[in-house]
């Protein structure tokens, strides 16, 4: 059976140990949102009833949890069918290799297996280099399943960090995650990305410094929306593993504290905006948007499909012209749904390793 929740990743908190320049969510250490203990568990196990084959902690910095975070991994391999679980973290506390390993070691021994650490341009203004390494080596050595560095860079010449200076700090050509093996039961790598000009860094980045693609080089079909759903400290919950999570936007589908999750992701999988963007693409989407108002006003070059997909759901005319008209697509939208669904659905299809979107911390 197909499950309503393949992924659920919680966003624990707004709050920071460090305060980005591009911070998609407007994370930092004056923030207070905060899910409770019995909150997360409760979380959890809906997710467990629903299919969740893996469960990931992200934030704002969610090894703020301190000892919660046992508590959430040791009742997430001791009460639910989960199987796997992730940490998104800025590796601030690996401030010595001796010091990783003895955190990182814990997490594991309660249940913690994969390993995602935040870097690149802006984090290392708080966080040093070593830091990083220090949680990439231990993570490796103790034998995460996923130890993968997670970096958003500017464009050459722009910037004060390049993948380079991560790779000497490890001592290791690192592979991005698209080049590693599929069938490898390990992944240790470096994935790079482009810092967005999204949340705090609407305002913060310079647009000339950013690292653009060709449009034909972005995806439009995401594979993210409806299989990882994101939720948050204020109660909302998004369609995908966004990074533009606290807008209110298209992507956003309920708030879990007013609904159970079966009832948001039921709703989820039955919405024809979100289907479109799943099943026939951004780029279709935009299209036809410019056919029902050609004044909607889109880049000439975007980012990754993350950009693109946000110009277009948090642009409020174009949200207009989908809640309005999207119907006129359903015949197209269901078709590619079931055929796609029918064509390539077996126990494999959700990619849960480093190349499937991971969570990017902002």
């Amino acid at each position: 059976m197909k499950p309503l929740c393949p992924t659920l990743s919680m966003l624990v908190t707004y709050q920071c140990n460090i305060e980005c320049a591009h911070c998609g969510p407007y994370c930092g250490p004056n923030e207070k949102e905060w899910m409770t203990l019995n909150e997360m568990k409760n979380l959890i196990s809906q997710a467990a009833e629903l299919g969740a084959y893996n469960v990931v902690f992200t934030g704002g910095e969610p090894t703020l949890l301190k000892q919660d975070l046992i508590t959430l991994l040791r009742f997430i391999k001791e009460e639910t069918t989960i199987q796997a679980t992730r940490i998104v973290t800025n590796g601030k506390w690996a401030t010595s290799y001796a010091a990783a390993y003895r955190k990182l070691k814990g997490w594991q021994e309660a249940g913690l297996d994969e390993l995602n650490v935040s870097c690149g341009e802006y984090h290392q203004e708080f966080v040093p280099i070593s830091s990083v390494a220090n949680a990439f080596l231990a993570g490796r050595d103790l034998g995460y399943k996923t130890v993968l560095l997670a970096a958003e860079f500017l464009a050459e010449g722009k910037g004060k960090y390049t993948a380079q200076m991560f790779k000497d700090a490890v001592g290791e050509d690192l592979l991005p995650p698209e080049l590693m093996s599929p069938f490898v039961s390990e992944a240790h790598g470096l994935s790079c990305g482009a810092a967005m000009n999204y949340g705090r860094g609407a305002t913060m980045l310079n647009p000339e410094n950013l690292v653009y693609k060709e449009y034909d080089e972005i995806s439009s079909l995401c594979p993210d929306v409806l299989t990882a759903i994101t939720v948050h400290p204020n109660g909302n919950t998004t369609a995908c593993c966004g990074i533009m999570v606290r807008d209110e936007s298209l992507l956003n589908i309920g708030n879990w504290r007013e609904q159970g999750l079966r009832e948001i992701l039921e709703s989820a999988h039955e919405d024809l905006i979100l289907n479109w963007i799943r099943y026939v693409g951004v780029k279709d989407m935009k299209d036809w948007l410019l056919t029902k108002d050609p004044s909607l006003k889109f880049s000439d070059k975007f980012l990754n499909i993350c950009d693109l997909c946000a110009q277009i759901v948090y642009n409020k005319r174009a949200q207009e012209i989908l809640v309005q008209l999207s119907y006129e697509r359903a015949g197209d939208i269901i078709a590619n749904k079931v055929a796609q669904d029918a064509a390539v659905y077996d126990t494999g299809r959700f990619n849960y390793g480093p190349t499937a979107a991971h969570e990017v911390q902002q």
